[in-house]
């Protein structure tokens, strides 16, 4: 393994925002340890010697810590720069309660377990006394002022938010901890008209912001060395509106 290339590990790292932070990191010149349930075609399509796709099947305790075992042997010891913690499970409850609290169970783990063993196990690696490593969450603006109709959702997002701040406190100075609260950055494909309609409707900057603007913050937080143990919205002023 080459020496002195920077290393990320993303979970969720097969679609969406996920998979375009893999690219912009792979681009850059990274090493990144994509993990996913399973490959996809846009994992396949940047396929390089530099990005390690970690397949989990599905998303259990023994998965992570397998897929933490195996990061660790790729990295000889060499530190991650970046720990991201993308996955997530965004359903409405009603949805939920079609299903059982099994899916607020399968919330619970991807948005609070999952994190908790990635980062506990990885820890080593991250710290460092001269150039801390970095642990970012992807929670949402709903961790702190929720919607009623993701009840489930937005209460296990702000238990990552929480968490990642308990990881500030925990790890610091070796390891810094910030989350990043998205908005409306891009809609779903069961998301019609009416629906971004009403959204953009109560956004001040009244349009989809893409993926990059969260990219650009993840850079941000990266290069700035007095930030820890902070979130940061990335809504185009929705949660002013709403709030």
């Amino acid at each position: 393994m080459d020496k002195g290339i920077k290393t990320a590990v993303i979970t969720g790292a097969g679609r969406r925002l996920g998979l375009f932070v893999v690219g912009q990191l792979i681009d850059s010149g990274w090493r990144v340890h994509a993990i996913t349930r399973q490959s996809t075609d846009g994992l396949l399509a940047i396929a390089c010697d530099r990005l390690h796709v970690h397949e989990l099947g599905d998303y259990t305790e023994i998965s992570l810590k397998n897929a933490v075992q195996t990061i660790q042997e790729k990295q000889v010891n060499e530190p991650i720069q970046l720990l991201l913690h993308n996955a997530s499970i965004f359903e409405e409850d009603a949805h939920v309660a079609e299903h059982g609290m099994s899916r607020y169970n399968a919330m619970m783990f991807v948005h609070m377990a999952m994190p908790a063993v990635l980062t506990q196990g990885l820890i080593a690696l991250l710290s460092n006394e001269t150039a801390p490593g970095n642990v970012i969450s992807i929670t949402d603006i709903y961790a702190e002022n929720p919607n009623a109709n993701y009840s489930l959702y937005c209460s296990t997002k702000a238990g990552l938010q929480n968490l990642t701040y308990s990881f500030a406190k925990k790890y610091a100075p070796y390891v810094r901890a910030n989350a990043i609260q998205p908005g409306p950055i891009k809609f779903l494909p069961e998301h019609d008209n009416a629906h971004q309609k009403h959204v953009l409707n109560e956004t001040l900057l009244p349009y989809e912001g893409g993926f990059l603007p969260i990219y650009q913050t993840i850079e941000f937080i990266l290069g700035n060395h007095y930030l820890t143990g902070d979130s940061i919205k990335v809504d185009g002023g929705r949660a002013l509106v709403r709030g």
